[in-house]
């Protein structure tokens, strides 16, 4: 897997990068905190949201959730801002194949707001391998913005929802999925 995926872009946000975006922005910056990530219970916050739920949206079939959480320590290097990351993810990653399958929806919890700008000042600092593209994505409700991220030929993407000091997020390690579902995906990942 790459070192840095879509799972946690908000999850990118501060997500799976592997979900959504924010954890991701922080766990980018080599000179920023340390995250710590332990696999969860099976019957943790990723149950809410069954594969099947998933498989409906992206077109394929998908077993129930991995689940993991990060922690991030509040540092100068990220804003001050300390952040739990769970994210979910759809598929096994053990093949290239496997990842491009793969779907990870991801929950997130700031200690205080990080800014648009703060977020990708964190994921462009250490990244320069990868070349990430925002934009903002209307229609979910609440702040959301599109992600792209390009590294060694592969691109992954997703969506990040902004609920305060509370991201939802969905990505995938390619970009055949349509932007439509992964706004769907990430309306799905609000269950969590």
């Amino acid at each position: 897997m790459r070192a840095l995926t879509t799972r946690t872009l908000p999850v990118l946000v501060l997500a799976g990068a592997s979900v959504a975006m924010p954890s991701t922005a922080l766990a980018a910056s080599s000179s920023g905190p340390r995250t710590t990530e332990r696999p969860l219970a099976a019957a943790s916050i990723c149950s809410k949201v069954s594969g099947a739920a998933v498989s409906k949206i992206i077109g394929y079939k998908l077993p129930n959730a991995s689940t993991y959480t990060f922690t991030t320590k509040a540092t100068a290097a990220n804003f001050g801002v300390a952040a739990t990351t769970t994210t979910c993810t759809y598929g096994v990653e053990t093949s290239m194949a496997s990842i491009l399958r793969a779907v990870t929806l991801s929950f997130e919890t700031l200690s205080k707001p990080l800014t648009t700008s703060q977020m990708q000042q964190l994921v462009k600092k250490d990244t320069a391998l990868a070349k990430f593209v925002f934009s903002p994505y209307p229609g979910l409700g609440a702040p959301a913005f599109y992600f792209t991220l390009t590294e060694s030929g592969i691109t992954g993407q997703g969506i990040s929802i902004d609920k305060g000091l509370h991201y939802y997020g969905a990505s995938v390690e390619t970009a055949k999925t349509t932007k439509a579902k992964v706004a769907a995906l990430a309306s799905l990942a609000e269950n969590l």
